[in-house]
């Protein structure tokens, strides 16, 4: 009687629901609601559940971006409230996540179309915007979009991407919606060097996070360093390479390093650290301007920092970022 009254318990406790356990951890967890990807929580049987990172290309399988876990009692995971948890993956410390749904079912949602008189994408002329323009060679991406009346559209986003206007003292962010084809650009190291053609130019509405055009195109000389500085107008003694004196300078003020992307468990990339590019002093102040790239955990901007001390930023860029 004693062994069958045994197994009627342990079959009653194995039927309970997660909510028996404690608190029900299932359900889909991001940084912010709005955003295109988060962490997937589901269970996966005695009282544990599989905790997956999940985007655009759909979702990990459970146990492979981390282990399979009971959450409470885990190191790795802080319950910080029923609807807010912080999550750390090796040393990177935690990330706070809270729980959006508790249906931890992932699927890609399609974005309400945006009429196209309420953002238009369409280039202007270059009167619209006084200054210099700023601009530099990054990566190649490719991007799917929804939009009106197609199911889906990829695009190429090109190297070519336009950052801030320098005008006057000021340096000012911009769409970029003024290049043309032909127009030309100087390396902003180089400005004594023969320019560089746009050969081609084009646009598109990004639907990730809030919506916004992003302006791209391609330079005729297409073997240009990652993260080459160009100007559109010559710019001779405004910007300098950066020394290794100012190099330690920065890294000394400036410990940023993050992870890129997304990994599987035993397959972590290497720590990213900003690029120092280059130095300029555009408001005359004596005080060196730090033109760097900023790693984001799926994209990479543009940052303008001051020394003063410490690093006051200037200004801050990021196109078509999906962080």
């Amino acid at each position: 009687m004693k062994n069958i009254t045994l197994l009627f318990i342990a079959i009653v406790s194995l039927s309970l629901p997660y909510e028996g356990w404690g608190s029900d951890y299932t359900g889909f967890w991001k940084v912010n609601c709005s955003e295109g990807f988060g962490v997937q929580i589901k269970p996966v049987g005695q009282k544990m559940y599989s905790v997956s990172f999940c985007g655009p290309g759909g979702c990990f399988e459970p146990g492979e971006w981390t282990p399979n876990t009971r959450i409470e009692g885990d190191p790795k995971y802080k319950v910080i409230s029923s609807g807010e948890l912080g999550i750390k993956r090796k040393d990177s410390g935690f990330f706070t996540y809270i729980k959006c749904t508790s249906d931890p079912t992932w699927s890609v949602v399609q974005p309400t179309p945006i009429a196209s008189e309420e953002l238009n994408c369409s280039f202007v002329s270059t009167s619209k915007e006084e200054g210099i323009l700023i601009a530099w060679v990054t990566d190649v991406r490719k991007t799917t979009q929804f939009g009106q009346g197609i199911k889906e559209k990829t695009t190429q986003v090109e190297s070519f991407r336009p950052l801030v206007l320098l005008n006057g003292s000021s340096i000012i962010e911009t769409p970029g919606a003024t290049i043309h084809k032909g127009q030309f650009f100087w390396p902003v190291l180089l400005p004594n060097s023969n320019p560089l053609k746009l050969y081609t130019v084009d646009s598109f509405l990004d639907h990730m996070n809030e919506d916004h055009c992003v302006y791209f195109g391609t330079l005729e000389k297409g073997d240009l360093p990652l993260w080459t500085l160009l100007s559109s107008s010559p710019l001779p003694g405004i910007f300098r390479e950066p020394t290794q004196k100012d190099r330690d300078e920065f890294y000394r003020l400036n410990t940023t390093c993050v992870k890129q992307g997304d990994y599987s468990v035993g397959q972590e990339p290497p720590c990213v650290r900003p690029t120092l590019l280059a130095i300029s002093d555009i408001n005359k102040n004596g005080k060196p301007e730090y033109w760097a790239t900023k790693p984001y955990l799926w994209d990479t901007g543009l940052t303008v920092w001051e020394n003063t001390g410490t690093l006051n930023q200037l200004i801050q860029v990021c196109v078509g970022c999906s962080d």
